[in-house]
């Protein structure tokens, strides 16, 4: 079975057990308090600006003609390449998470403390140390990306999965414990645990040793496309993921921890349904660098078509099991009916969109990136005002329109073309 489908499965799983640990032992405004810390925490993917989604096929590129040999090594490579890629990503990141700690650390004191509730809560120490493993987390990125897009997916999931049970069982502790702060920083800090026992005992010979060395690999050619990249998925977060934290600070905390569990489920389908896509990138990009395009359009259907049909699968299932269990405690946690559907098929428009994105991103090529951040300002600046003078269900309506009439159209218009001028 697909070891990525295996692992979101078990992602799927463990979500639920944390969604019954927070709907039974966390209030509504804790609730609200835990999904904006975790909103915060999303921004490492901000800094990180699609390097490590373009680490995994600039990885895929370099490591053609490489193979794995003891303890990391590279075999073929006597320049030492690979490893020097390695060295350069993670000073990238040292510096990246620099960045992110002194900047996000003192606003997150000055956005919490003006929350009306913030007395309730013993909330700067959980924070400090959501920062510190954040930072971390993403000091993990070279190696689980680079490691990845060599074709090594299944190792690379085997750790993600004891990463996710160990970060899974503390949090749940945590959160029976009443301690849901602290419980928002034990996934990111046990994925930077298990990473560094991971490389220390299994991979000792990639640990970077001279990071500032750079003379043996190109970095400018990485640097335009992971710019393009970070567009894209600034582009994809404000759409959907920024307004947890915008409802908590303008409206209310319980509001916003009703949009975040909403949106924790629909992101939980979203993630399983791209289990295909993401298996499958290695493979797709290098049939794109061997010039196989026959062998890139074969998978690239199989995985759209397999993605998309369980998506929408899930979300009638999920529809349907929300209309037999309305009316119970854990529907007053989530957003109504209408709403909640709304979120589902913002997702499902998502999946779609991102997949042209991975389509594109095989070729090195972003063609998308202007209209994302175009049309994504233009939906955050309308949502802020829908939030501040009108209900949520006016924002889901508002990010549906944007994506089912405006997003889409130019995807699939400039999808369309790129295949046309692929074929002459």
């Amino acid at each position: 079975m697909n070891i990525v489908l295996i692992y979101r499965m078990i992602h799927a799983a463990f979500a639920l057990i944390t969604l019954f640990f927070i709907t039974t032992f966390l209030t509504p405004i804790e609730q609200g308090w835990y999904y904006a810390f975790l909103s915060f925490a999303a921004l490492i993917h901000l800094f990180d600006f699609g390097l490590s989604s373009a680490l995994v096929h600039i990885g895929a590129i370099e490591f053609s003609s490489f193979k794995w040999g003891v303890k990391g090594n590279v075999d073929n490579d006597s320049s030492n390449i690979y490893q020097n890629l390695i060295n350069i990503a993670f000073h990238k990141y040292l510096i990246l998470g620099f960045w992110f700690f002194i900047s996000i650390f003192p606003f997150g004191i000055l956005y919490f403390s003006e929350n009306p509730t913030s007395e309730q809560f013993q909330w700067l120490i959980p924070w400090f140390i959501l920062c510190l493993s954040s930072l971390l987390y993403l000091l993990c990125f070279p190696f689980l990306s680079l490691i990845e897009g060599s074709g090594n997916i299944i190792e690379i999931y085997y750790v993600k999965i004891i990463q996710l049970v160990f970060g899974s069982i503390f949090c749940w502790l945590f959160i029976y414990h009443n301690h849901p702060l602290y419980a928002s920083s034990m996934m990111f800090l046990f994925i930077a645990l298990i990473s560094f026992f991971w490389i220390l005992i299994f991979r000792p010979k990639n640990i970077p040793k001279k990071i500032l060395i750079k003379k043996e690999f190109n970095w400018h050619k990485i640097s335009n496309f992971k710019n393009k990249v970070g567009f894209t998925y600034l582009g994809l977060y404000l759409l959907t993921q920024i307004y947890t934290p915008i409802i908590f600070y303008l409206k209310d905390p319980s509001i916003a921890g009703k949009y975040g569990l909403t949106l924790a489920i629909a992101n939980m389908l979203g993630l399983l349904s791209g289990s295909w896509m993401a298996f499958n990138i290695p493979k797709m990009t290098k049939a794109v660098t061997n010039k196989n395009l026959d062998i890139f359009f074969v998978i690239f259907k199989n995985s759209f078509f397999q993605s998309t049909t369980f998506l929408l699968v899930s979300i009638f299932i999920t529809i349907f099991i929300y209309t037999i269990i309305d009316g119970f405690y854990l529907t007053d946690r989530l957003l109504g009916f209408f709403d909640f559907t709304g979120v589902l098929f913002i997702i499902l428009m998502t999946h779609i969109i991102t997949s042209f994105v991975v389509f594109f991103r095989c070729f090195k090529s972003e063609p998308l990136v202007f209209w994302h951040i175009f049309l994504t300002i233009i939906t955050l600046l309308l949502g802020i005002i829908i939030i501040v003078n009108f209900s949520i269900t006016y924002l889901i309506i508002c990010i549906l329109f944007s994506q089912v009439f405006l997003f889409l159209p130019i995807s699939f218009s400039k999808w369309h073309n790129f295949k046309k001028n692929l074929a002459k």
